[in-house]
C-alpha cells in the first residue's frame, strides 16, 4: 500500500468523497415477522444471521431464508471457540466452522464471522496458539471460492486474545485468506478510545499499515455499555452508551470505513429498537458525505 497514502491518512487529510453507496443492516433475528418483512421495514441492504441455533453445534436442519441482496453474513454460534484447550470443544468449533463455511458457499454469502475466542486460564499465547492451530485445519479445507472467514476482534474478556490490532496483524501475517470484522464496542471496551478523532483515525491507521484494506470486510456498529478499557463485552443503543454519538461521527468520516457493510448488533429491547439506531448512524452518514 502507498506510504504517502498512509502519512496522509495520518494527519487526517483522507480525501472526501461525496455521496457514497454505502451497505447498512442488522443482525436479524428469524422471529414473527419474515426476513422480506425486516427488511423492507428497515431499508436495509446488508444483513447478519445465525443460520441456525446461536448456542449449539448442532447442524442447522432449518431452511434458510433468501435475501434480495448477496451482502449477507453468517456470524458462528457462540459456543464456537477455537483458542479453546478444552480438545472436546476445540475440535467441535473448528467442525462447526467449517459447515457453517460450507453453508456461506452454496448460498453465495459473504462468509462466516467467528469470535477470536480464550484459552479461559491458559493465558493469551495458547490462546494464540490454538487459534493459529484451529486456522490451519479449516483452511486446509477444499472447497470454499468465495465464502470469506472473518476473525471478530475481541473486547479483551479472559486472557484478552485478539483484542488488539496486533493481535490480528499476527494472524494476518500467519493466514494471509484471513478477513476480518471490527467490533466498535470490542475496540472501546479494549481500550481505544474512538471518542477521540486522533486515536480513532490512528486505530485504522495501523491496522491497515500491515492489512490490505479489502481484508476488512464487516464493521459491526455498537455503542459500549461499560467504560473505556473496561475488557466488558456489552452492546449499547447508538449515542446511549459510554461511547456516545461523538465516536461514530469519528469512525464514518473515514471513508474506507464508509465503503465497508456496517451492520448493527445492538439491543433489540423493544420493537422499534432497530429503526431508532438505524435512524442514528443514517443521519452520521448524510453528514460524512
Amino acid at each position: 500500500m502507498d506510504k504517502n497514502r498512509h502519512l496522509s491518512y495520518r494527519r487526517g487529510a483522507i480525501p472526501i468523497k461525496k455521496n457514497i453507496d454505502y451497505k447498512l443492516g442488522v443482525h436479524l433475528f428469524r422471529g414473527d415477522r419474515s426476513i422480506f418483512e425486516d427488511i423492507k421495514l428497515l431499508k436495509i441492504n446488508t444483513a447478519q444471521i445465525f443460520s441456525g441455533n446461536p448456542r449449539s453445534y448442532r447442524p442447522n436442519n432449518e431452511k434458510l431464508p433468501t435475501f434480495p441482496f448477496s451482502s449477507i453474513f453468517i456470524h458462528a454460534p457462540y459456543v464456537v471457540n477455537i483458542a479453546s484447550s478444552d480438545e472436546k470443544v476445540w475440535n467441535l468449533s473448528i467442525k462447526k466452522v467449517k459447515e457453517e463455511l460450507k453453508i456461506a458457499e452454496e448460498m453465495e454469502w459473504e462468509g462466516v464471522v467467528i469470535h477470536a475466542g480464550s484459552s479461559k486460564k491458559m493465558g493469551k499465547e495458547v490462546a494464540k496458539k490454538n487459534f493459529l492451530k484451529a486456522l490451519e485445519k479449516i483452511f486446509e479445507t477444499d472447497g470454499f471460492k468465495r465464502a470469506k472467514l472473518i476473525m471478530e476482534n475481541s473486547a479483551g474478556e479472559g486472557d484478552g486474545w485478539g483484542s488488539t490490532i496486533e493481535d490480528l496483524i499476527s494472524v494476518y501475517e500467519e493466514f494471509l485468506d484471513i478477513y476480518f470484522c471490527l467490533d466498535t464496542c470490542h475496540l472501546f471496551a479494549a481500550g481505544y478510545n474512538l471518542k477521540n478523532e486522533r486515536v480513532c483515525r490512528e486505530t485504522f491507521y495501523n491496522f491497515f499499515e500491515k492489512i490490505p484494506q479489502e481484508k476488512l470486510v464487516l464493521i459491526h456498529i455498537n455503542d459500549s455499555y461499560f467504560p473505556l478499557g473496561s475488557k466488558r463485552d456489552q452492546h449499547a443503543h447508538i449515542g446511549k452508551g459510554a461511547m456516545g454519538v461523538t465516536a461514530f461521527q469519528n469512525l464514518l468520516k473515514i471513508e474506507t470505513i464508509r465503503r465497508i457493510p456496517l451492520i448493527l448488533e445492538t439491543p433489540k429491547d423493544s420493537p422499534m429498537a432497530d429503526l431508532y439506531n438505524l435512524h442514528i448512524i443514517r443521519k452520521i452518514l448524510e453528514n460524512s458525505d
